[in-house]
């Protein structure tokens, strides 16, 4: 929850909504830990019958960002799903997010569509789809 925050001063979770996709949700959740803390997390929402999975949440905490975590997430999340039958892979970011759609790109997302008004602040998000 203290990540979430950190992070998604705008967007984040609230506690009722992080509980549920621990708990509840249809989901995978990774963490990065350095010296006993927590310094990123990704919420992946599974879709079994259809075999998507959907990055909800990817988040670095910011004193340990531009050091590879994200992208180490991501290749361990986007292997896993691969070796689990998932085939698609869909996620959404923020249209001003230049960094994490730079990081989506280097993994082979593509845009997929523009969302209109998709965050609470107004802004724009685009969503992105790769396959596995």
């Amino acid at each position: 929850m203290n990540l979430e925050n950190i992070c998604f001063k705008e967007e984040t979770f609230h506690r009722k909504q992080i509980k549920y996709l621990l708990l509840k949700a249809r989901s995978i959740v990774l963490v990065t830990e350095i010296e006993g803390n927590i310094v990123s997390s990704m919420i992946i929402l599974l879709r079994e019958r259809i075999l998507n999975a959907r990055i909800y949440s990817l988040n670095v905490h910011p004193d340990h960002r531009r050091r590879g975590i994200a992208s180490s997430l991501m290749d361990f999340a986007l292997d896993m799903l691969a070796k689990n039958g998932y085939k698609n892979v869909t996620l959404e970011v923020g249209i001003r997010n230049k960094i994490a759609q730079g990081l989506y790109r280097s993994k082979d997302f593509i845009v997929d569509k523009k969302l209109s008004d998709y965050y609470r602040i107004g802004e724009d998000a685009l969503h992105l789809v790769r396959k596995l």
